[in-house]
């Protein structure tokens, strides 16, 4: 239910064109390299002209409860969602109206120069430098739109005229958004980039690095670094499916038998209380009305807009290592490498309105309503628009790593190698809509921003205002890995240490297996609960050492006290539904506002707000989308868990040409579960959920000939 469709309504196809030219030229102690690149890209961007939709509820065959009154609720237990979806009895019938294709090309030209420098037996250097141009996508047939968000305007590369005679929009589609004051202008006249958005042409990549021998070193000891620059161009995902994701060439049409909107009467639940009239299937053919030029409301979004700065993602790489053989011919490495990134894609929420809290806080009136509610509150808009999405380029990145590898050359029957990496990687942006979303000053209720903070212009966020929002340990990547890999000979069979005087017979059964394996240990990270916003302090480790018993939900389950997370005061240690084994010291690191059991609004953050007519109304306290709260930028680490893949198997020569492999391989071979990261909100680890898939064992046979 609802019986939904996809969520994507899209498809693409492209072709894929490389020309690569590469010189190399010796002269004396200099190896020249030099070349060039052509790179072609053709996409065709393939949508459903239209996509239709119907919801079910279960009023049409429920009981109107007398207690809701005029607010029209289901009587409990009463109606269901498969008994109205087999009369028919739709409640929202949807249509989006998307525009029908679209072929864009992306274009890249690249070349470079490097000398490789023999200064020495001792001492190489490396020195290079790479251009690369990325012109911005270029549309077939100007099919692009986007929004100029200095004029508030849609804005197009030709008039409408000509998006109409081709289908691309239709003229009620057009009429409805001129009368919700929805502006429109060319490209050309809004002062954008004739292509929506601009090229890179720019982009000079540096290189530069060494390898060097010490005289002190010991058998061949080896120092090298390296410095460099890179850019990664614009994911086609990200970009190309957005030039024709905005009105006038979507458009999306409802008709609701639930909304009190468009209801006859302008109340609530039509369906519950009126006689069935459109059965789905049957006369629900044209129940929305794709031609009308009301039914688009203030409040409509152009849904993701790219900026017109939108450069390809920056890298700078810096690294050191130190390589250190040994007289077995195995290789300790050390490297330090440095990562930063720029570029990176954030979403900026250019319209977003701010919570009934910080709009109360700020004009002493409570959150309009009616027909403007939705929009009447939104700081760059508040007569047309709803929730713009602003593609940008603002995000940034750091990682510092430490690498320590050691690895075995394979000889008298083993060979392995592991690898342990410590990193820490900080992030803003990179993630589209996933998180680090960055959001405007007009959002934040006063004393929020720390004082002196330069937040930047309505368009462009400052850097410093972005990294306080924003900044944080990335928690996707691995504080601490260990990665290890293997090859032993099972010393059984002939030639090995058991059994080696054996028969061919035997030695054919049970000799020649070899083993390899494979294994990782790795940290977790997690961001601790910022929903609360009373009283705070400081938060106290606990991990493994702490094991509670947690019998909220009825059922009493074992688990770890990770961390001081929030337990109400009614279920610590409490026999009945409650946690048992909480330290005597404990004390939340963050309570809700209103902690007193027995009070009217325990275990919540509700204020009571002070209106500009003397009016007093309880509201939720939020006084700010991100960065304001004092956990804002609060990351624990979590379980390390190790797991190991196994595999044991042996090559059968039946003749000359033809042979027999046997494998068992067994994924997760131990069967360790390992442990999911804490609740981030009350600190309870549970037992419940596994980290690891569990075992799997198969039995593989491969005949050769």
């Amino acid at each position: 239910m609802p019986y939904g469709g996809s969520q994507w309504y899209y498809g693409m196809s492209q072709r894929v064109s490389t020309l690569d030219q590469n010189f190399n030229k010796i002269a004396g102690k200099h190896q020249i390299a030099f070349g060039f690149r052509f790179r072609h890209e053709h996409f065709a961007y393939l949508s459903d002209r239209s996509v239709d939709e119907v919801t079910f509820t279960n009023q049409a065959t429920g009981i109107y409860d007398p207690t809701t009154g005029a607010n029209y609720g289901v009587r409990a237990n009463t109606g269901n969602q498969n008994a109205d979806f087999f009369l028919g009895a739709g409640a929202t019938y949807s249509q989006r109206r998307n525009a029908p294709f679209n072929i864009v090309a992306l274009r890249e030209y690249d070349s470079y120069i490097q000398d490789n420098w023999r200064v020495s037996n001792r001492l190489t250097l490396n020195f290079g430098v790479r251009w690369e141009v990325h012109p911005a996508p270029y549309a077939s047939n100007d099919y692009l739109v986007t929004f100029d968000v200095k004029n508030k305007a849609l804005a197009l590369p030709r008039e409408l005229d000509y998006y109409v005679q081709n289908g691309l929009t239709t003229t009620p589609l057009l009429t409805n958004l001129r009368n919700l004051g929805v502006k429109f202008e060319t490209l050309k006249d809004g002062g954008m980039p004739s292509r929506g958005i601009n090229g890179a042409n720019a982009n000079i990549l540096p290189r530069f690095g060494f390898a060097y021998t010490p005289s002190f070193g010991r058998r061949g000891t080896v120092i090298r670094g390296g410095y460099g620059e890179y850019v990664y161009p614009v994911p086609v995902r990200n970009s190309i499916r957005y030039l024709t994701a905005s009105y006038p060439f979507t458009a999306a049409y409802s008709r609701s038998f639930t909304a009190a909107a468009q209801s006859p009467d302008g109340l609530p639940n039509s369906l519950l209380r009126n006689p069935l009239t459109v059965i789905t299937g049957v006369n629900s053919a044209n129940v929305v009305d794709t031609q009308s030029t009301t039914a688009l409301l203030p409040g409509i979004g152009p849904g993701t807009v790219a900026s017109a700065n939108y450069p390809p993602a920056r890298v700078r790489e810096a690294n050191f290592t130190m390589e250190q053989p040994f007289k077995d011919g195995s290789v300790l490495r050390a490297s330090y490498v440095y990562t930063h990134g720029t570029n990176l894609d954030q979403n900026f929420q250019v319209n977003d309105a701010p919570s009934a809290y910080v709009w109360q806080a700020k004009t002493g009136t409570t959150p309009p309503t009616g027909t403007f509610a939705s929009v009447a509150t939104r700081p760059y808009d508040n007569k047309t628009w709803g929730g713009i999405t602003q593609s940008t380029k603002f995000g940034f990145s750091n990682d510092s790593a430490l690498q320590l590898n050691y690895q075995r050359p394979y000889r008298r029957g083993f060979g392995y190698q592991v690898f342990y990496v410590y990193s820490r990687a900080f992030r803003v942006g990179g993630n589209t809509f996933r998180d680090n979303i960055l959001y405007p000053s007009e959002l934040f209720a006063a004393g929020q921003i720390p004082p002196g903070m330069d937040v930047g212009t309505q368009f462009e966020p400052s850097r410093a205002f972005n990294r306080w929002q924003n900044y944080r340990v990335d928690t996707a990547i691995p504080l601490h890995r260990v990665t290890f890999n293997g090859l032993v000979d099972v010393p059984v069979g002939k030639g090995r240490r058991f059994l080696k005087s054996s028969n061919r017979v035997v030695d054919a059964l049970v000799g020649g297996f070899q083993v390899a394996f494979v294994g990782t240990v790795v940290s977790q990270a997690f961001q601790v609960g910022t929903g609360n916003w009373g009283a705070t302090s400081p938060i106290q480790r606990y991990k493994s050492n702490v094991p509670v018993t947690d019998c909220r939900s009825g059922v009493c389950r074992p688990g770890f006290m990770w961390f001081n997370g929030y337990l109400a005061p009614t279920v610590i240690n409490a026999v009945t539904r409650g946690v048992q084994g909480v330290p005597s010291d404990y004390t939340p690191y963050l309570a809700p506002i209103n902690n007193t059991p027995g009070t009217t609004n325990f275990g919540n953050n509700n204020v009571v707000q002070a209106l500009g007519n003397g009016q007093q109304v309880t509201t939720g306290f939020s006084p700010a989308p991100s960065g304001a709260q004092p956990y804002n930028s609060m990351v624990l680490q979590g379980p390390r868990n190790f797991q190991s893949d196994i595999s044991i198997y042996k090559e059968f020569a039946i003749t000359e040409r033809v042979k027999f492999r046997f494998n068992v391989d067994a994924f997760n071979a131990f069967n360790i579960q390992g442990f999911v990261n804490p609740n981030a909100s009350d600190g309870i680890q549970t037992r419940q959920q596994s980290y690891w898939t569990p075992r799997q064992i198969q039995f593989t046979g491969r005949l050769s000939f």
